[in-house]
């Protein structure tokens, strides 16, 4: 996993987010999706952050992880200096922590629907995150979608500017040509600062997505 590179940091800081394809092996995608779909059907109720008949959160923090001999594949991505020096390096503190992290797969619902997280929004709480496809996210498999820089840089400093910020704070662009869907294999890993506006992907195929999140913030 080779993500920690001025080029990948400096990007981020200008766009908000970037793409890196085939960061993990076939070997460790196999490995990943196994251990994921075992931890879904098998985690205790405590760990469970959402769960409905089309999507089905895991939450781990790092004492998890310790706790749960289930929980172990995930301390690649706990403990894993690549990450962790992306992070210090792009807040530019040591001061940094990694708070959770999240397992999701999301299938089709029947029906396209237009609410948080779904909508365009920025975050009030600010995070570095990083998203892991484990499996393929096509057209219409849930890509996780961002404003342009051109764009986000302009509307940010307007909404930023404004008291009592809500935790999402929704946004509406209406120009298509503005956001980026950001679609890739498995393997492919989204990082992104949730200053930026941003709307979760909704799975209107017949494939199921699973992703693997990493939430990192300044202590």
């Amino acid at each position: 996993m080779i993500i920690n590179t001025e080029n990948n940091i400096q990007f981020v800081k200008e766009n908000g987010y970037i793409k890196l394809p085939s960061i993990l092996t076939n070997e460790e995608i196999v490995d990943l999706e196994k251990n994921c779909i075992k931890l879904l059907n098998e985690s205790p109720e405590q760990y469970i952050h959402t769960e409905t008949d089309f999507v089905k959160v895991i939450s781990i923090n790092q004492v998890s992880v310790q706790d749960n001999e289930a929980f172990g594949f995930l301390n690649k991505f706990f403990k894993n200096q690549e990450l962790i020096e992306f992070v210090k390096k792009y807040f530019e503190t040591d001061e940094i922590n990694i708070s959770k992290i999240f397992v999701q797969e999301s299938s089709n619902t029947g029906e396209e629907v237009d609410v948080l997280p779904y909508k365009m929004h920025f975050d009030k709480t600010r995070y570095l995150k990083f998203m892991f496809y484990i499996r393929d996210v096509g057209p219409g498999d849930g890509a996780i979608t961002f404003a342009k820089k051109e764009w986000n840089n302009e509307l940010q400093k307007e909404l930023l500017k404004k008291q009592a910020l809500k935790e999402e704070n929704v946004v509406e662009i209406n120009d298509e040509s503005q956001i980026e869907e950001l679609q890739g294999p498995a393997g492919t890993l989204v990082v992104f600062d949730t200053n930026v506006s941003h709307k979760a992907g909704q799975v209107l195929t017949d494939n199921k997505r699973l992703i693997i999140r990493v939430d990192t913030t300044t202590i």
